[in-house]
């Protein structure tokens, strides 16, 4: 059922129940799958008011009835039109799994697992696709918890009960699983986290013999490395995502070339790094459409991304603009997050081409995608559009940024 607040007093309640657990926001944060400054301006009553379902899990973390937080169960009538997207994704989706996804069980004393049903697979998949859209439309905390609690299924129920070939579907399933909490770790800001869940995809795909994912696993650590700045680590791990022998699909290839071309542009090689970006460029035009495979968002408008972003990295701010305003131009509608990152990126690129009216114009379209999707990524990418904004630090248009950007 729907459900609304109006409850003032609800982030003192909050505040006191995880006081009286002993936990820190951090804990909590984690506990829930959000930022710590969101915990933090949920309990001093700052959090927006759209955020019901953040009230919600918060509530359910940490063991309070949805009325302690002002959360009252609407009228049957209004269900349909007030259906909150964590409902959907996180409730909705466990329901989903009834009768495929197996109970608890314990095997203590020599209990019998229940067996797995094959059907599971198929569900996983369509699940994931589904937070893989909800995270590229609304940011990684709408999809966090979800992806936390069904890895937990699949390492402590699915894995050890499975066995033959099913094992291997759930393991070459389970490593998809793992990448994308990798993923949703990355753009969190959590380095660590994401390397971790990274490690622990590749270990699955390993044990499935499952060529295609350990080329995606390898390419996506190339892609942290760019992240981190390990530029030979990222060349490295780039190639080796190219030298996995099998039916890799094209577009994974493309992507490892990208993240190839990314290393080079950061250990200043201009000449390799467009070598690479061609050769990634020759293997997904023609193709505009995404798809929830792996690799499927890497079209022709992506490709473009990648390749402005290099050009800046580079120094090339004139070519990086107009190769983003390409891309930006083509940029599918469900990728909403990555639409701001990008817009973050082209503003930096107007400011290296010393163009702070256009862009102060881009970092606000970006600032207003981040405000909603919560990804660090962007935000960071922001603050760095401020630091290149500090010529013109007295203008009033870079001083309404600066203080945008300081309040997200």
């Amino acid at each position: 059922m729907a459900q609304s607040a109006s409850h003032p007093n609800a982030g003192e309640a909050i505040a006191a129940a995880r006081h009286e657990r002993g936990w820190t926001q951090q804990h909590l944060a984690d506990m829930c799958g959000y930022s710590q400054s969101t915990i933090s301006r949920l309990e001093r009553g700052l959090q927006s008011a759209r955020d019901i379902e953040v009230l919600a899990l918060v509530a359910d973390r940490l063991g309070m009835a949805p009325a302690e937080v002002g959360l009252a169960v609407a009228g049957e009538a209004s269900h349909s039109a007030a259906v909150k997207r964590r409902d959907f994704l996180g409730t909705t989706a466990a329901a989903a799994g009834l009768g495929i996804l197996p109970a608890p069980v314990s095997v203590s004393g020599g209990a019998t697992r229940r067996p797995v049903n094959p059907a599971v697979v198929g569900h996983l998949q369509q699940l994931r696709a589904t937070l893989v859209q909800s995270d590229g439309l609304y940011g990684p905390h709408a999809a966090i918890s979800a992806v936390h609690d069904h890895l937990t299924v699949i390492e402590r129920q699915l894995l050890p009960a499975a066995r033959g070939p099913l094992r291997r579907e759930i393991l070459k399933t389970g490593a998809e699983w793992a990448e994308f909490a990798g993923w949703l770790y990355e753009d969190l800001g959590r380095p660590e986290q994401s390397l971790w869940w990274s490690d622990r995809a590749m270990e699955w795909a390993q044990e499935a013999d499952d060529p295609v994912r350990q080329a995606f696993i390898l390419m996506r650590k190339a892609q942290q490395s760019v992240g981190l700045g390990q530029r030979q680590r990222a060349v490295g791990l780039a190639s080796a995502a190219l030298r996995v022998r099998g039916d890799v699909p094209a577009r994974i290839r493309a992507s490892a070339h990208l993240q190839a071309a990314h290393g080079h542009a950061l250990l200043g090689g201009e000449l390799p790094a467009l070598r690479a970006l061609d050769a990634a460029q020759e293997l997904v035009d023609g193709d505009e459409a995404v798809n929830d495979q792996l690799g499927g968002y890497c079209n022709p408008a992506y490709a473009h991304a990648q390749r402005a972003a290099c050009h800046l990295r580079l120094g090339n701010p004139v070519d990086a603009v107009a190769t983003y305003q390409q891309a930006l131009k083509h940029w599918p509608a469900i990728y909403q997050r990555e639409r701001g990152l990008h817009l973050a990126r082209l503003a930096n690129a107007h400011a290296a081409h010393r163009a702070p009216d256009a862009a102060c114009a881009t970092a606000m379209d970006a600032l207003n995608i981040s405000r909603e999707t919560e990804s660090r990524r962007t935000t960071e990418e922001l603050r760095r559009v401020v630091t290149s904004l500090a010529p013109w630090r007295h203008t009033a248009m870079v001083q309404d940024l600066t203080e945008a950007v300081a309040a997200v």
